[in-house]
């Protein structure tokens, strides 16, 4: 029987709809990057004392030198380079918000690039860096902030890119290691830290030409050893003014160490995916046991020691950006394999699931970030989170939509109009930068004060990292009559402030001023300052 000429069509099958990705790991890896770009964006933010650095550099291009107020050689801010990097930004660009805004965010975007392309080479791996990156208060919110941290985190990246290469270990390898270190010292000083060990380890595996090892450290470190000799001579003090207000406080190392914990604590409640990183990482440090990651290890954990002794910061979570880059490499050259064998991927993905749900559970996670939100304190120990103080003006999901300054730049303004001059102010950045170079402004803190930088600290009325230290009799006087006569009525104190106006007011080849530099930098004039301080402790 012959079939019918309906049966003997095919029926067609049923249409399927099939999206195939050819390259799933190219898809996760830019969606990776648009994601943290997000964060990076919705994050975006300026502090107050970002300023401080900016008004240095609005009075440079002016041509009034590197100085807070003119006529007054005071290095007010923490970091050369990030300093220099802004002048060329702040020549190009004239919106001050978007010199901070560039610079911060291109670092931040081609720091998570290049971390993940050497670092995060599986499937597994860059989920992980992007929970951790995208999860971590601290580096997001200090990869702005117009303070000196996305340049730090790049230094070290690259340094940390450099250091984990398959190399030989020749003179040429420490030579570029020490220069990363070098430019992050001329970063930051205080962020060598994180450097050393790596840098001996290295130095000692060249058994052979010590010698030719030392040299090839010096040339390495040999930008900061310039600026040093620079800053000696032209403001009279290798060290910034703020490492005599903030560090060199004569506050007891007991009462610093716990402050320091207290930050310590304070950052593992509210910001847990960014210190949990930090110790798990050092943590895997034992089950794999390579040189390179003990040594970067050991610098992690000398920061976190630094920490407590200056008895951390006020601002939560800043002194950890770079402790979690650590942490994050750590973390993604463990081999979990080696360490405890296979694991199913049941317990990969709960794992991942898990560090995700951490970091959702911080109190602002970066990825929630919205345009208004509360500021937030630990009002018992005087820390903060900066940045939503400062994101309704200064922020930049604010700043595009609204267009508006931060109250403090209009009241800024406002002193800058009405010319009034000497001014005092507790909150010196915005409100210094906005007033103008005209306006000579005195910090209650003593951040731009040379003289009040030296003097010890008034335990009990002070907040981590905004100490006091009150006026000297006649010292308000000796600012308010323009520095044409000293008024201070202590005759120790109107001694040492005459000797130090020779650094600071002097013309810079004023004969005797090099060895008044030498003076104060020796404690010659300490005994007069002991001296001042003896009377104010017992009138």
């Amino acid at each position: 029987m012959t079939e019918s000429k309906e049966e003997s069509v095919k029926t067609p099958p049923p249409l399927e709809l099939r999206f195939r990705i050819d390259n799933p790991d190219r898809v996760l890896y830019y969606s990776s990057l648009i994601l943290l770009v997000f964060i990076l964006i919705r994050n975006l933010w300026v502090s107050d004392d970002a300023f401080i650095t900016l008004r240095t550099v609005d009075n440079f291009l002016h041509g009034y030198g590197l100085v807070w107020n003119i006529g007054e050689r005071v290095q007010v801010f923490t970091h050369p380079l990030w300093m220099f990097l802004l002048v060329i930004f702040a020549f190009l660009i004239p919106s001050p918000l978007y010199v901070f805004y560039v610079p911060s965010l291109l670092l931040s975007i081609w720091l998570i690039v290049l971390l993940i392309r050497n670092f995060a080479g599986s499937t597994t791996r860059m989920i992980l860096a992007v929970i951790l990156f995208g999860g971590s208060m601290s580096f997001i919110d200090y990869s702005s902030s117009g303070l000196e941290n996305p340049l730090t985190h790049f230094l070290l990246a690259l340094f940390l890119i450099q250091y984990f290469k398959d190399e030989p270990d020749s003179r040429m390898r420490l030579f570029k290691l020490s220069l990363l270190a070098g430019l992050a010292a001329l970063n930051r000083l205080d962020t060598v830290v994180f450097y050393l060990p790596a840098l001996f380890e290295q130095f000692m595996r060249q058994k052979d030409h010590k010698w030719q090892a030392v040299l090839a450290l010096a040339a390495g470190f040999l930008p900061i050893l310039v600026w040093e000799f620079f800053a000696l001579y032209y403001y009279g003090f290798p060290f910034p003014n703020t490492y005599y207000v903030k560090a060199a406080t004569g506050l007891p190392t007991s009462l610093l160490f716990k402050q320091g914990a207290v930050y310590i604590q304070n950052s593992f409640h509210w910001d847990p995916l960014t210190l949990g990183a930090v110790w798990v990482g050092m943590l895997s440090v034992f089950w794999q046991r390579e040189t390179r990651r003990i040594s970067i290890a050991l610098g992690g954990l000398l920061y976190l020691f630094y920490i407590l002794w200056i008895g951390g910061d006020f601002m939560s979570g800043r002194f950890f950006s770079g402790v979690f880059l650590i942490g994050w490499v750590l973390l993604m050259t463990f081999d979990a394999e080696k360490a405890f064998g296979s694991m199913p991927r049941q317990a990969v993905n709960l794992m991942l699931a898990l560090l995700a749900i951490i970091g959702l559970s911080a109190d602002r996670p970066p990825l929630l970030m919205y345009a208004s939100q509360p500021g937030m304190s630990d009002y018992q120990f005087g820390i903060a989170n900066e940045k939503y103080y400062y994101f309704g003006g200064n922020g930049w999901l604010n700043y595009i939509k609204h267009g508006g300054l931060h109250e403090l730049a209009y009241q800024g303004m406002m002193v800058g109009q009405a010319k009034e001059t000497p001014v005092e102010m507790n909150t010196i950045g915005m409100y210094g930068y906005y007033a103008g170079p005209d306006i000579y402004i005195i910090d209650s803190y003593a951040l731009s004060d040379p003289l009040r930088a030296h003097i010890p600290v008034n335990v009990g009325m002070s907040r981590v990292g905004h100490y006091d230290r009150g006026f000297p009799a006649g010292y308000l006087e000796t600012i308010q009559a323009d520095f044409k006569e000293n008024l201070i009525q202590d005759s120790n104190l109107r001694l040492y402030f005459d000797k130090l106006s020779i650094l600071t007011r002097a013309d810079l080849n004023a004969p005797g001023r090099l060895l008044e530099i030498v003076r104060f930098n020796t404690g010659y004039y300490d005994v007069l300052m002991e001296k001042y301080w003896q009377t104010v402790l017992i009138p």
